[in-house]
């Protein structure tokens, strides 16, 4: 059996079940997902079904069964680290993730972004018990016993 990038990619996308289980929930029948399982290319409509079903994007199925590139489905991996974040996406995760803890500790006061004193940002509170750091600005983890 030749394994197929559509075939790689039902596995992926529907997990480790049966044909049948795969069939029922996209609306086909049994032995079209057992010909993608032999390596047979699926129609282009069980091709949408399918991506539809587990609600993926229809395109990025398309190109999971080549009926269009990686280029032309503008499909590719992308890994977002802090140092990706802009300035205020950055300010906003940390809005949010304040915003969420418990409100003991905290220092409220309005703050910049990458130097700009007249941003448009809400106020935000900081809980002190966790912003902590060494006398060259190395950070430590308080909860650990580091302050």
């Amino acid at each position: 059996m030749n394994e197929t990038r559509w075939w790689k990619f039902v596995q992926a996308v529907a997990g480790d079940v049966q044909a049948k289980d795969i069939a029922d929930l996209v609306g086909i029948d049994k032995s079209n997902v057992t010909r993608w399982k032999q390596g047979s290319r699926p129609a282009v409509e069980f091709v949408l079904k399918f991506a539809r079903a587990y609600d993926r994007p229809v395109v990025e199925a398309l190109a999971a069964s080549e009926y269009i590139t990686d280029t032309e489905a503008n499909v590719r991996t992308v890994k977002v680290g802090v140092a990706d974040l802009s300035d205020v996406d950055l300010a906003r995760e940390l809005l949010t993730r304040v915003e969420s803890r418990d409100r003991g500790n905290v220092v409220t006061g309005r703050f910049g972004v990458g130097g700009r004193t007249h941003t448009d940002l809400e106020t935000v509170e900081l809980d002190t018990t966790e912003l902590a750091a060494t006398t060259d600005n190395t950070p430590v983890d308080p909860s650990r016993g580091e302050a």
